[in-house]
């Protein structure tokens, strides 16, 4: 009776090699599933990182959209681009627009008539009008804007005053300009743009800034304003270094544009619209995503 229940026992247990293999293959299936959950994750941030850098390019890219569809005629220009991929895209921004009646074009003059503008620019005391822009160098034609002012002969000048005139039946508003002003040629279709200071869109240092409200320069800079380096009052042409008033916005970060240009222009015509190609190469976290748009903005003043 004995050996029967000692055989039982023997009979009941697990051998040493049972147990080796049985903790040999649960370490191999352990083994794989840590694997799969590792990939699962990693390729789920992966795809996450991604889609952020595709986010803020597309967003970058919307806002770019928006604003050159609003540009002033022949107003596109940009800087080379440098070995690091810096560059800046400038334009003249758009506000409104309107048909004008009698603007001076044989001799200068100060005041004049246009359909009123909609919306209503009654009592604006800012801004520019433009007459038939065919060059992007008369329309940059002033140094700093406000401080040695338009050509007398241009295509541009500043605005002191936009008034309704009565009676209110006739729909018109008088503008005022700064000074008396003779604008180069007429547009045949009559168009008047009332324009602000122009926009630059720099890529410096892998972040996508847009600058605003440094007045009009002859030569595009891509210089940001700098204590002892940059000073406006001195002659020097700066973009402003300073997030006050919106001067500067930053719109996206994370570019890596080294040998790629960000910004390129196609030769535009009064018969052909002027087309932006913009490139951004965005970075993050050993992820890259390459983004490429085109934008046709209008060439015809």
């Amino acid at each position: 009776m004995q050996r029967k229940i000692d055989r039982v026992k023997r009979a009941s247990g697990f051998t040493l090699i049972e147990m080796i293999v049985a903790i040999v293959v649960s370490s191999i299936l352990a083994i794989g599933l840590i694997n799969f959950i590792d990939n699962a994750l990693t390729g789920y941030d992966s795809a996450e990182s991604r889609n952020k850098l595709t986010q803020s390019a597309r967003i970058a890219i919307d806002r770019l959209s928006v604003e050159l569809h609003n540009s002033l005629p022949n107003s596109l220009r940009a800087t080379a681009v440098t070995a690091s991929g810096d560059q800046c895209l400038e334009f003249v921004p758009v506000r409104a627009a309107t048909t004008y009646v009698n603007p001076p074009f044989d001799a200068a003059g100060a005041t004049f008539d246009v359909i009123q503008f909609s919306p209503n620019l009654e009592s604006v005391t800012e801004g520019y009008v433009a007459i038939y822009p065919t060059r992007v160098n008369e329309i940059y034609d002033a140094e700093h804007a406000t401080i040695s002012g338009f050509p007398v002969i241009g295509a541009v000048e500043a605005v002191a005053s936009i008034l309704d005139t009565a009676p209110a039946s006739v729909q018109l508003s008088r503008i005022t300009l700064v000074s008396s002003h003779r604008f180069s040629e007429p547009s045949p279709s009559s168009r008047l743009f009332f324009i602000d200071q122009p926009v630059s869109y720099c890529i410096k240092q892998g972040r996508l800034i847009r600058y605003a409200g440094y007045g009009f320069y002859d030569v595009q800079t891509a210089t940001e304003a700098a204590d002892g380096v940059c000073v406006v009052s001195a002659g020097d042409r700066c973009l402003p270094s300073s997030t006050v008033d919106g001067g500067k916005m930053l719109i996206a970060e994370g570019i890596s544009n080294a040998g790629v240009t960000a910004f390129s222009l196609s030769p535009q015509s009064l018969a052909r619209n002027a087309l932006v190609s913009i490139e951004f190469n965005m970075s993050s976290r050993q992820e890259t995503v390459r983004l490429n748009h085109q934008i046709l903005t209008r060439s015809v003043p």
